[in-house]
């Protein structure tokens, strides 16, 4: 049998250099655009695209100048290069669409809608911020579920909110300086040239809630350094500093690195020298004090609440005289007779709503007109209070000071005036003569439309 020889010419070589260079080009291109960047990959399409090419140009210059000029190419060149263009054509814009990301909500409960109110802080954005996710191979399905949120706070800030993703195996040095795990996001500004400004630099906390978390994220950013809040002290006050069972430390952390600046404040010591509360006071708390205040005290108080002050009261149940907000006490009557809010001498014992003993008080209803009660999520996470005081408001308040309820008891429950029986043998049980009918508020509030002045009063446990 004769072999039949296989004879290569230099417009095959050329032609097989055009379809190679061309298909190369494209996969470099696509790449490009779908990384954002170059990768070693990509570096080598371009290269073997660019190597193809030459090699077409040398060996058929006149095809090159045919195409180039808009003849047709020999050998259907001109039909290759059509079709490779139209896939990229095709591959590119599906590339762009899902860049670019048309944001429609389709979902019935608008589940991927920006609320008004977050519209509204987003509005107060003036410096870039940037969101920074950690993710690796492994966590891709929440990184695709976060982005769909991120993505609508980038297109409603008018790019103010950014997004940027890192996997922490690939990027080991940055996991370590962040602090951070796979699937934890971080918040900061940004400086002029685009870096993280890392003085602002704070942890994402995460829940259920994905709007909620990153709109309370940017409301601290917001707000980080120029809220001060003063612990009322030397009244038997919770100490935020300690971190024993008694102590307050977590929540004092928790307010700073929320952004906010804490101090302790001597209330006595203001009173003795008649001092006021600082003028860079955001916020007073008065943690759980444990004796009645002085009518100094009250003054300071007073004074502050004069200027627009705010002030969150968190009180107990006390079982000695001069207890704190004692319902015939000095501040207890100052608070009823010019804001219309007090405590009362009674623990709350609710036949209903409870857990573990009656004295475990569940909230069974919330007032949702206001906005404490809107963050609260009665159905899925109602609020659980043990030894309950008993709160009450004032149906006819003074004038220009409106006030009401946040959290009630059910309608079951009951007030257990006999405190010293309850804290002596933990025994309780209704006294029609003593006690008093439910339903009792655990969570209060009170605004005078004049000066400003809010307080918030909770049991506290």
């Amino acid at each position: 049998m004769q072999n039949e020889s296989v004879t290569i010419t230099r417009n095959q070589i050329g032609q097989w250099a055009s379809f190679l260079g061309g298909t190369t080009l494209l996969i470099g291109v696509v790449g490009f655009i779908w990384q954002g960047g170059l990768s070693p990959v990509i570096i080598g399409s371009f290269a073997i695209a660019a190597a193809m090419l030459l090699l077409w140009f040398i060996m058929t210059p006149r095809e090159v100048k045919a195409f180039l000029t808009g003849r047709q190419a020999q050998y259907s060149t001109g039909a290759v290069f059509g079709t490779l263009l139209l896939v990229g054509i095709i591959s590119l814009g599906y590339v762009v669409l899902q860049r670019s990301v048309i944001t429609l909500d389709m979902t019935e409960s608008q589940r991927f809608t920006i609320s008004n109110e977050t519209r509204e802080v987003l509005r107060r954005i003036s410096r870039p911020i940037q969101l920074t996710g950690f993710y690796s191979a492994r966590a891709l399905q929440l990184r695709e579920i976060d982005d769909q949120f991120f993505r609508l706070y980038e297109l409603e800030s008018n790019g103010m909110v950014r997004r940027q993703y890192i996997d922490p195996d690939e990027q080991p040095a940055l996991v370590q300086r962040y602090g951070a795990v796979d699937g934890q996001v971080y918040i900061s500004y940004l400086n002029e040239d685009g870096s993280v400004d890392f003085s602002t630099l704070a942890r994402v906390p995460r829940s259920e809630s994905q709007e909620r978390d990153v709109t309370e994220a940017i409301s601290r950013l917001l707000i980080s350094g120029s809220l001060t809040v003063y612990f009322s002290q030397e009244n038997g006050e919770l100490d935020p500093l300690s971190a024993d069972p008694q102590g307050l430390s977590g929540i004092n952390n928790g307010i700073q690195e929320s952004g906010l600046i804490t101090y302790p404040l001597s209330l006595k010591a203001l009173a003795a020298s008649g001092g006021n509360v600082p003028q860079d006071a955001s916020a007073l708390i008065m943690a759980r004090p444990t004796t009645d205040l002085t009518d100094g005290e009250i003054a300071v108080i007073d004074r502050y609440l004069e200027r627009g002050g705010a002030l969150f009261i968190m009180t107990d149940v006390l079982f000695n005289e001069n207890s704190f907000m004692q319902e015939n006490g000095l501040f207890n009557q100052y608070l009823w007779v010019k804001f219309g809010i007090r405590a009362l001498d009674a623990a709350i014992v609710d036949e209903v709503s409870y857990s573990g003993t009656q004295l475990d008080v569940v909230s069974a209803a919330i007032f949702p007109e206001n906005d404490i009660a809107e963050r609260l999520d009665q159905e899925n996470a109602p609020t659980l209070f043990k030894i309950a005081r008993a709160l009450e408001t004032n149906q006819t308040p003074p004038a220009d000071t409106p006030n009401g309820n946040v959290i009630m008891s059910s309608p079951q429950s009951y007030g257990e005036r006999d405190l010293k029986t309850l804290g002596e043998t933990n025994n309780f049980g209704f006294d029609p003569n003593a006690d008093i009918p439910g339903p009792f508020a655990s969570v209060i509030w009170a605004y005078n439309q004049n000066s400003g002045a809010k307080i918030l009063m909770v049991r506290s446990e």
